[in-house]
């Protein structure tokens, strides 16, 4: 059985969700896939730090961060695990230096991310609300085109607040692997590190070198020493650390959950420090992209 919001997992998809106790204080609707969170791990352990806790705790990875099951539909989550199996099969090829990945490869990886940005904390809402956020449940691929701005209209903004959250997550389960399409279309994996894991994984970047024209990438962990960036070009290299730095705050800002390895040196410093001074995470509608200017001379008025 679960413990504070921490919810054994089925070892298979296919098995019936195990539901976490219900508690006094809001529900704790994280979602991280114990597959990606292995990557991370020593001996199976993690450490995690969640918003509302003073210092981090080692987990077992035999837990995994789950949302609460609530209204969760069984088959939908049963479809998600099938995108996870894919992904930790191609994972191991990713992650080989010596291996060159296959198209069927990149796609698995490329459906999986499209899962992640779909379980966005802000899209996903809550596991025990029948609808989402304002800016949650709308029909959203991800690409960073899509990420806030004008494309998210106050119309669009509602859906999430009329509609069922099961109904559109089935739809959107639907056009999963048109949408893992629409990622940008070049994909390379940067060995970077160390590397933060959150329930709010995947982030658009746009850079604006030197008041240049804007290079936008969706960047995304794949293990503690490594992340995958997909762009309508590959980023330069003095752009990787960048990238890097941007998506580790990125998932710091957003997430309600963060996993590291057992050192924790991620957690011990930037995070912890962070989360004192804010103690609720950033945003509450559809994610936005980031934009990054190398002068303040450069940003629009």
């Amino acid at each position: 059985m679960g413990v504070d919001g921490w919810c054994d997992i089925p070892d298979s998809a296919q098995q019936k969700p195990v539901p976490c106790p219900t508690t006094a204080r809001a529900p704790a609707d994280h979602y991280i896939a114990r597959t990606h969170m292995r990557r991370w791990a020593t001996n199976n352990r993690v450490s995690v730090l969640q918003r509302g806790k003073n210092e981090p705790q080692l987990l077992d990875v035999g837990r995994a961060v789950a949302a609460e099951r609530g209204l969760n539909d069984p088959s939908i989550e049963a479809a998600y695990g099938r995108i996870e199996n894919r992904f930790s099969k191609t994972l191991e090829r990713l992650l080989d230096r010596s291996s060159s990945p296959t198209d069927r490869d990149w796609n698995a990886v490329r459906e999986y991310a499209t899962l992640v940005h779909d379980r966005y904390p802000a899209l996903r809402g809550s596991a025990v609300e029948q609808n989402a956020l304002p800016g949650g449940n709308i029909m959203m691929v991800p690409d960073p085109a899509n990420w806030g701005g004008s494309a998210a209209s106050d119309s669009l903004d509602q859906l999430a607040t009329s509609m069922d959250r099961e109904s559109l997550k089935a739809l959107r389960l639907q056009m999963l692997g048109i949408a893992a399409q629409l990622l940008p279309r070049f994909q390379q994996v940067f060995y970077v590190g160390p590397m933060l894991l959150g329930d709010a994984g995947i982030h658009a970047i746009t850079l604006h070198p030197e008041g240049t024209l804007a290079r936008t990438y969706v960047a995304m962990p794949l293990a503690s020493d490594a992340m995958i960036v997909f762009g309508h070009q590959l980023p330069e290299d003095s752009e990787v650390s960048q990238i890097a730095q941007t998506l580790i705050m990125k998932t710091a800002l957003h997430s309600t959950v963060v996993i590291d390895t057992i050192e924790a040196p991620l957690l011990n410093t930037l995070v912890t420090d962070m989360w004192k001074h804010q103690p609720e995470p950033v945003g509450t509608g559809a994610p936005k992209a980031i934009h990054l200017y190398d002068s303040l001379t450069d940003i629009p008025h």
